[in-house]
């Protein structure tokens, strides 16, 4: 019983450590899910932004140049007009694209200085050189290249951040996938462990279950045997001893009686003898119900032959009996098994029958011996065990065949009768000549 208590606990600790393996893993499943997630998004969106503003600020650039080539073909006064307001319009576009730029990461965008840079390559847009030619191949296109260079400076530098971002992320999933991967694998670890401690431990209890029912068939065994030998030996004194000294006390009641004429009382003694007949008579009866002498005298065949003879006198249902001359060679635990059988059967058949003819049929094929009880009653229904729906004995018949290895056949329908057949895997009694 310790120790039995002692699995459990173990068990029963087994199987919390799965849960929590289990609850861990999954909470380490949701971890990873959302690893790095926010903040790759973040990096991402920003990005994004940061490339939309860079674009923008690119195009004002190459517009700069456009509107200058457009001025140097036409010097003149409307083309230095339409300069000038395409300069205005290009300052308002680069200065909401710097300070996307600038609300994005400000610290960079200053330290690149792309802001003064914007605003010499504008100044020196606006201006109107003499020498065109030389002004854009000296001047500005210098400008715009290093402007470009700048904001392209700026651009790898968000680049840059976003791929830490995924280094960042695909870190965090690394981890957490080692983590996710090591729980489950303590997980499943835990659970073959407990898995085959369960099976251990149900091994050992079906091997203890096994002993204890054999420990008990044993003991019911012993039972029965104690239980037919108190019988034996009860009817025995009923039958010699109470039998006897009644038989006794009737002869001399006889003799009293011979002693007197009349009177009353010679009148009394014939009522005292008639008493003592009438309790030999009972007490011979509860000898022979008890056990019959039958049965150790003259063997199976005769002892159910009386006893279904006393049955039907009993009862007063008609009987007809097989097998007088089967059975005598058998051992007296086969003998005394089939007798209480055939006794519970019939026991069953006046109780719960209401039959008009009940047949008993014993016969023996080689080491088996069959007894088979039918009758002609109102019958019952049938379990999906092959058992009746109430009680009427048949279990303990089972028990009692199954004792000596054998098998109980039920068949029953209501309003068709009944037939109950017991077989019993039986070794003869060899005679003595045959190890002389």
């Amino acid at each position: 019983m310790k120790r039995s208590f002692h699995s459990l606990h173990v068990l029963g600790g087994g199987f919390a450590a799965i849960l929590i393996l289990l609850a861990a893993s999954a909470w380490e499943a949701l971890e990873l899910q959302a690893a790095g997630g926010a903040a790759q998004q973040a990096a991402y969106h920003r990005f994004v932004a940061e490339e939309d503003a860079v674009s923008a600020f690119r195009r004002v650039i190459w517009q700069g140049g456009i509107a200058s080539r457009d001025y140097f073909l036409s010097p003149n006064a409307a083309g230095q007009e339409l300069l000038s307001r395409s300069v205005n319009g290009l300052e308002s576009q680069g200065n909401v694209a710097l300070g996307k730029l600038r609300d994005l990461d400000g610290e960079v965008l200053g330290s690149l200085r792309v802001d003064a840079e914007f605003q010499v390559w504008l100044r020196e847009l606006r201006a109107a050189p003499d020498k065109p030619r030389a002004y854009i191949a000296e001047v500005l296109v210098p400008r715009r290249l290093s402007a470009l260079s700048l904001i392209e400076e700026f651009r790898n530098q968000g680049r840059k951040e976003l791929m830490e971002a995924q280094d960042r992320f695909l870190a965090e999933r690394t981890e957490a996938s080692r983590t996710l991967i090591t729980l489950l694998v303590a997980s499943l670890t835990v659970g073959m462990a407990v898995a085959f401690l369960s099976l251990r431990i149900a091994a050992r209890n079906e091997r203890e279950r096994q002993i204890h029912s054999r420990e008990l068939e044993g003991l019911s065994a012993r039972l029965l045997e104690v239980q037919e030998e108190e019988r034996r030996s009860l009817s025995r004194e009923l039958h010699d001893e109470v039998g006897q000294s009644l038989t006794a006390l009737r002869m001399e009641i006889s003799h009293a009686m011979s002693l007197l004429a009349g009177g009353e009382a010679r009148t009394r003694l014939i009522r005292a003898r008639e008493l003592a007949e009438r309790t030999v008579r009972m007490v011979r009866d509860i000898s022979l119900l008890l056990r019959p002498s039958l049965l150790d005298d003259l063997g199976l065949g005769a002892a159910l032959q009386w006893q279904l003879e006393d049955f039907g006198r009993r009862s007063g249902i008609r009987t007809d009996f097989t097998g007088a001359d089967v059975g005598e060679d058998l051992s007296d635990l086969a003998k005394t098994c089939v007798f209480r059988i055939a006794q519970e059967a019939l026991h069953n058949c006046e109780k719960y029958s209401r039959a008009s003819l009940v047949r008993v049929i014993l016969g023996q094929e080689g080491n088996r011996l069959q007894l088979e009880v039918l009758d002609d009653g109102v019958g019952f229904s049938l379990d999906a065990r092959g058992l009746p729906l109430g009680g009427t004995g048949i279990v303990g018949i089972k028990e009692r065949a199954q004792k000596l290895g054998g098998t109980v056949l039920v068949e029953s329908q209501p309003g068709k009768g009944a037939r109950i057949l017991v077989q019993i895997p039986v070794e003869k009694t060899l005679p003595a000549e045959i190890y002389s």
